[in-house]
């Protein structure tokens, strides 16, 4: 190894100097059986291709005065190092395969898009020297610069990674969206069907006219379904406790569904725009007295049998008069028998 000091200027990092006698001695680079061992191999290959910059993790810092003196023992120039920050847990311990999720497959089958991916790990120790946040593969692959990479370790955010996927998702065309929201609302329907509900297939028409109701909300492609598979789940089951609102008794939310059903069916199909639903309901609330948000959240309940869906009238305008009426037809039987 030699006596006295490697030094060697970081990109990232500056000036650093590190003593020989600091490395653990001389450097064994192949086993008994001739084998090579990892630091000369890494070497030997960057010589070979000829790398003039090598960009790597932190944690390899200390490994590079190693390498420095394997190159030049070999006569091969030495290339310039820059050596990233680490990505870190929200508890700042190193982010690692064995105790934390790190494979992108992972990500995009949970529901993230590639788009918001590369936009977040590029924005991980890095800064764009501006205030945007959204960057395409274009936009990044012509800003980045080594002189704005942090020295710190950045800690991976899920919160910030689902608000940057949210973003890209709302870039999205509507047939865009839709091909990519399709294999995941299929996948729960599946298991709709699996579990012994009557599913109805979604039609593209179907799923285009989703969009309006999903694409601002959206904060995984995975999230379609939680959010939508009431429209194609025809037996849905809804819990009668639901149906009431904390303000309201069972006999309130039956006379509530009544009315509301009353209302709706004098919409009629050719007047079934949001626009035309909502004020009848709005107007009915005001007559009885009612706050609108429980009219509204019971009868939410009703045609979804949850207490929190996309806007109720642009729900209701999907699903339909017919099955809108059916839906609370079922609900105000199982609260008159309830």
């Amino acid at each position: 190894m030699g006596e006295g000091v490697v030094a060697f200027d970081d990109l990232i990092r500056g000036r650093v100097e590190i003593a020989t006698d600091a490395l653990g001695g001389d450097l064994v680079i192949l086993r008994s059986d001739g084998s090579p061992l990892y630091h000369f191999t890494v070497v030997v290959d960057d010589a070979e291709m000829a790398m003039t910059h090598i960009i790597r993790g932190e944690d390899h810092l200390s490994n590079t005065p190693k390498h420095i003196l394997l190159f030049r023992a070999l006569g091969a120039p030495v290339p310039e190092f820059a050596h990233l920050p680490l990505i870190l847990n929200a508890d700042r311990s190193k982010m690692s395969k064995r105790k934390s999720q790190t494979a992108m497959s992972d990500y995009i089958a949970q529901g993230f898009v590639r788009e918001a991916l590369v936009n977040y790990l590029a924005l991980l120790g890095w800064a764009s020297g501006g205030t945007d946040e959204l960057f395409s593969l274009d936009e990044l692959t012509r800003l980045f610069d080594l002189d704005r990479v942090h020295q710190g370790g950045a800690v991976f955010d899920r919160e910030r990674l689902e608000w940057l996927n949210g973003q890209w998702i709302r870039r999205l065309t509507p047939k865009a969206l839709v091909d990519r929201v399709a294999p995941f609302l299929e996948a729960d329907l599946t298991l709709a069907r699996a579990a012994g509900h009557v599913v109805r297939e979604p039609t593209e028409a179907d799923l285009l006219a989703l969009v309006p109701l999903i694409q601002e909300r959206l904060p995984t492609l995975a999230a379609v379904g939680e959010m939508t598979d009431f429209l194609f789940i025809e037996d849905l089951v809804v819990e009668p406790g639901l149906l009431v609102p904390r303000r309201w008794d069972a006999a309130t939310a039956l006379a509530g569904l009544t009315s509301a059903r009353q209302a709706l069916a004098r919409v009629g199909e050719v007047s079934w725009e949001a626009d035309e639903i909502e004020p009848p309901l709005r107007t009915l609330a005001e007559s009885r007295g009612w706050k609108a948000g429980d009219l509204f959240m019971a009868i939410r309940v009703a045609v979804t049998g949850r207490t929190a869906t996309p806007p109720l009238f642009d729900t209701l305008v999907v699903l339909g008069p017919a099955r809108t009426l059916a839906r609370l037809d079922a609900a105000r039987e199982a609260l008159a028998s309830g």
